[in-house]
């Protein structure tokens, strides 16, 4: 089969979880939902990228002992592969779109007002099906390029707009609320375990599971880390009334705290490398649900299927602009923590004979 996996190191792969982990946790959030009652966005992210942690040394655990590189390679060798793969597939799709969504929200509402969304996915496409066909090498080898230049430009953003952080934004926060920040924290799931999902996907390529294990730990991690300090700062600028109504607000953070001097744009800077980042954390999920597709179904190149991905990712995109797409996303946010025991299950299912026929030698 032409998965094109390839092989990569710890850096590469703990890179590539790095930034899809900062991607989906600012990117790929509900502003009105995570903030209409008070500043829990920090803890219960902190909570979350936690249990996913815990949960992803689990099932690397689980997928060695049940005699399997990765977990694409499990569901293939287990009985019901093709639903299993179809529901993880599928989260892995729409963990795809809510950031890209975001993108095109953001393009034409503070960037590029003049600019449609069609336009905007009209750049998006090529740029997802060529990261998404090359192979999971290229994704994690690219990542490892934009990362430090990404950290640089987290440090920078935080840097610019202390000035205008203030301590009193950050109350309420509800911290006497326990089933509140339960609730929360299973929101934020679904954004902290889908990199550590794509890379048990495309596991094989990192040769061991003591690799593979670390580099999800390692990236997962800081990428959380990334993140936090993003919604203290996001936080310390805005109040929580504020931050509710806003549609795109780490750019309006950025608006907000630039630099009086004209010369020094680091806002554009610093958004441009968070929307590279966007896109190559949709391009990583769109390919490892391309690989569960293939293996689960016996196809034998990834190419196509990924190029397939992609189209209906940027046609989701479009779809979703209005209020129904509102009320998809919604039970999205609600209901995507169902993954985890998804992903539980079929490390359980028992394995069935290999195939032994061409298309999978």
């Amino acid at each position: 089969m032409n998965l094109r996996i390839g092989a990569f190191g710890r850096q590469e792969s703990a890179s590539a979880v790095w930034i899809a982990s900062f991607a989906s946790g600012c990117f790929a959030f509900d502003p009105y939902a995570q903030f209409s009652d008070g500043n829990l966005a920090v803890f219960s992210h902190a909570a979350a990228a936690a249990l996913s942690l815990l949960l992803f040394a689990l099932l690397v655990r689980g997928v060695r002992r049940r005699g399997g590189d990765d977990l694409s390679l499990r569901i293939a060798s287990a009985w019901g592969s093709v639903p299993i793969a179809a529901a993880l597939s599928t989260f892995l799709l729409l963990s795809a779109v809510v950031p890209l969504r975001q993108f095109a929200l953001t393009m034409t509402r503070e960037v590029f007002s003049d600019a449609k969304r069609e336009t905007v996915c009209l750049y998006l496409l090529p740029c997802l099906t060529l990261l998404a066909a090359c192979g999971a090498e290229t994704l994690v080898r690219t990542s490892r390029i934009l990362l430090p230049a990404l950290m640089l430009s987290i440090l920078a953003a935080l840097a610019i707009g202390a000035k205008e952080y203030r301590v009193f934004r950050l109350f309420p926060i509800p911290t006497g609320k326990p089933l509140k920040l339960l609730s929360e924290t299973l929101t934020a799931l679904p954004r902290t375990f889908a990199p550590l999902l794509a890379l048990l996907c495309i596991g094989e390529g990192t040769q061991n599971a003591h690799a593979l294990k670390s580099a999800g730990v390692i990236g997962a991690a800081g990428g959380a880390a990334a993140v936090i300090g993003m919604l203290f700062g996001l936080s310390l600028s805005f109040s929580y009334g504020m931050l509710k109504d806003m549609s795109s607000p780490f750019c309006r953070m950025l608006v907000e705290a630039r630099t009086e001097n004209p010369t020094m744009r680091i806002d554009r800077a610093a958004l441009f490398l968070w929307m590279a980042a966007a896109i190559l954390a949709a391009a990583l999920y769109l390919y490892a649900a391309g690989v569960l597709f293939c293996r689960a179904c016996r196809v034998g190149d990834v190419r196509p299927v990924a190029c397939a991905m992609c189209a209906i990712a940027i046609a989701l995109v479009l779809l979703l602009s209005g209020s129904a797409g509102e009320r998809v996303l919604t039970h999205w946010h609600r209901w995507g923590w169902a993954v985890v025991p998804i992903t539980v299950f079929a490390i359980a299912l028992p394995g069935k004979e290999k195939c032994r026929c061409a298309a999978c030698a």
